[in-house]
C-alpha cells in the first residue's frame, strides 16, 4: 500500500472520507507554516512588548521560549501521527480529552482566526500607506481590500495559496536577512553580558532584573515563536504517511526559532545606547536605522507588509480548516455543521473561510481590537497548555493507538509544557485572565447546549468511525 493510500485509509479508520486532495509536499506545508510565523513581523514588532517588560531579558526568555517551542512541537508532532486531521490543534485535543475540555480548546483556538486576521489587515494598510504616502483612503477600507485579497487566494487550490506564501516567504527572508546583517557588521554590546547580564528600563535608569520581572517577561515572548503549528492544519493535504505530519511540524518550528532568535540577538547587539533601545516605540528598527540610516524606514516598510499580508492569508487557510473539520464532526446543529462541512470546486473550504473573514472584517472598524490583540497571546498560551495535557494523557489512555513517531524523553516534554504555560497564562493581566475565564464559560455553555443536537452523552463531538461517516457525508451530500 502506498503512502498515499495508507493516509487515506488512517482517516477512514477515524470516520473521515478523504475529501481534501493531497497536493502539497513538506516544503508546501513548511512555507505556509513559516508565513503564519512571520519572522520579519516577530522580530520587528512582537518584540516590542518583550522589550517593554524584560528589557535585555528578552534575549534570554526567547532562547528558553525556543526550547520550549521544540518541546511543544514534539507533543504536536507525536499527536498529528496518531491523529492526520485539518482541524489542527482542535482534532488533537478532542481526540484525546473530555467534550468540555475540547470546547474550551476550540473556542480558544478558533478566536484567533479572526482576531488576528482583523489586526493584521490593519497593519497591511499602515505600512502600504507608509510606502506610498500619497495613498488617498483610510486604513479600515484599505484593510479591507486586502483582507479580501486574502479571502479569494484562500479559496482558491491550495497548492496556489501554498505557492503564493513560498514566494512571499523569500521575499520576507531577504529582507529579515538584510535587518540581520546590518545588525551585525556595527556590534555595539557584548553578547555575553547581554545574556548573562540583563538590564530593563526603570524610568529613566537601565537596572538589573528581579526573578518576578523574568516571570512576567515570559508571558509576552509566548506571542514571539509561535504559528508553527499551522503545518498541522495541512496534514490531509500532505503527501506520505503519518510520519511527514510529525517531520513538517518539527521542522516548522526549528525554523521559526532559528529565524527569530537569531536577528532579536543582532538587534540588541548592534544597539548604540541601550536606554534609546528600550525606550524606542520599535527596539529593532533603532538598531536597524542605527546600522542603515534612513533606509531602514523603507526596508523595514517592505518586510513588514509582505509579512503581514503572507500570515493573513495562511491564517485563513489554516483556521478556515479547522472550522471546516468542525462541521464535519457535527459540532454544531445539523444545518450549520453540513454546510461548513462542505469544500468548494477547488476542493477549498470556502465556507470555514467565510466564517472567520466576515467577522474578522467587522473587527477591523472596532475599537475592542488592540484589546483582542493581546489578549490572542492568552488564549494562544491555553490551548498549546491543553496540548501538553493531552500529550502527556494520550500515552496512559490510549495505548492501543498506532503511533508512527513517539517524541523522546516522554513524560518530560508534556510536563515542561503544561508548566510553562501555566506560569504564562497566571502571568497575564488581570482584564485577560478575567477575558479567558469568560471565554472558558461561554465555551462550556455551548458544551452544554451541544447536547440538544450532538448523539454523544457527554456533548463531545459523535463518536468515530461509521456512525459520523453516516451523519456527516450522508447527510451532507442529501
Amino acid at each position: 500500500m502506498s503512502e498515499h493510500d495508507a493516509s487515506s485509509e488512517r482517516l477512514k479508520e477515524l470516520g473521515y472520507e478523504p475529501e481534501l486532495e493531497r497536493r502539497l509536499s513538506i516544503r508546501h506545508v513548511v512555507g505556509l507554516a513559516m508565513a503564519d510565523v512571520s519572522p520579519t513581523m516577530a522580530v520587528v514588532f512582537l518584540t516590542a512588548g518583550v522589550f517593554l517588560i524584560g528589557g535585555t531579558f528578552a534575549v534570554g526568555a526567547s532562547i528558553i521560549q525556543g526550547a520550549v517551542v521544540i518541546l511543544i512541537a514534539l507533543c504536536l508532532a507525536e499527536l498529528a501521527s496518531m491523529y492526520p486531521i485539518a482541524g489542527g490543534m482542535y482534532s488533537l485535543v478532542r481526540n484525546v480529552l473530555p467534550g468540555p475540555v475540547t470546547w474550551v480548546t476550540m473556542f480558544n483556538f478558533l478566536i484567533q482566526g479572526i482576531v488576528i486576521p482583523a489586526s493584521i489587515a490593519l497593519g497591511v494598510a499602515q505600512f502600504v500607506k507608509s510606502l506610498v504616502p500619497g495613498l488617498g483612503m483610510a486604513d479600515q477600507p484599505l484593510a479591507l481590500i486586502f483582507l479580501g485579497i486574502a479571502v479569494v487566494i484562500a479559496l482558491t487550490r491550495v497548492d496556489v495559496g501554498a505557492w503564493v506564501t513560498i514566494v512571499m516567504v523569500v521575499v520576507e527572508l531577504a529582507v529579515l536577512g538584510i535587518i540581520t546583517v546590518a545588525a551585525l557588521t556595527a556590534p555595539q554590546q557584548s553578547v555575553i553580558d547581554v545574556a548573562v547580564h540583563p538590564v530593563h528600563l526603570s524610568g529613566t535608569e537601565l537596572t538589573g532584573l528581579t526573578f518576578v520581572v523574568m516571570l512576567a517577561t515570559f508571558a509576552p515572548a509566548f506571542n514571539v515563536i509561535n504559528g508553527y503549528d499551522a503545518a498541522l492544519g495541512f496534514s490531509e493535504e500532505l503527501k506520505g504517511g503519518e510520519r511527514s505530519v510529525a517531520k513538517a511540524v518539527i521542522v516548522s518550528a526549528a525554523l521559526a526559532c532559528v529565524l527569530i532568535i537569531i536577528p532579536l540577538i543582532a538587534a540588541v547587539v548592534a544597539a548604540p545606547d541601550l536606554k534609546e533601545f528600550l525606550s524606542a516605540e520599535t527596539p529593532i528598527a533603532y538598531s536597524v536605522e542605527a546600522a542603515l540610516g534612513s533606509a531602514a524606514t523603507k526596508i523595514i516598510d517592505i518586510g513588514a507588509a509582505v509579512a503581514l499580508f503572507n500570515a493573513m492569508l495562511s491564517l485563513l487557510m489554516y483556521f478556515g480548516r479547522a472550522v471546516y473539520t468542525t462541521g464535519r464532526d457535527v459540532v454544531w446543529p445539523a444545518p450549520v455543521s453540513r454546510r461548513l462541512g462542505r469544500l468548494n470546486r477547488f476542493q477549498a473550504p470556502a465556507a470555514g473561510v467565510l466564517v472567520l473573514a466576515v467577522p474578522a472584517g467587522v473587527l477591523v472598524f472596532t475599537s475592542a481590537l488592540d484589546f483582542l490583540i493581546i489578549f490572542a497571546g492568552t488564549v494562544i498560551a491555553a490551548v498549546y497548555f491543553f496540548i501538553g495535557w493531552a500529550a502527556l494523557v494520550s500515552r496512559i489512555t490510549q495505548k492501543e493507538q498506532r503511533r508512527v513517531y513517539r517524541m523522546p524523553l516522554w513524560p518530560v516534554p508534556p510536563i515542561i509544557v503544561i508548566g510553562f504555560t501555566g506560569i504564562a497564562l497566571v502571568k497575564q493581566e488581570g482584564r485577560y485572565i478575567l477575558a479567558e475565564a469568560v471565554l472558558i464559560v461561554l465555551a462550556l455553555a455551548a458544551w452544554g447546549l451541544s447536547k440538544l443536537w450532538t448523539s454523544s452523552a457527554d456533548g463531545a463531538p459523535p463518536a468515530l468511525g461509521e456512525t459520523r461517516k453516516a451523519q456527516l457525508h450522508g447527510d451532507a451530500r442529501s
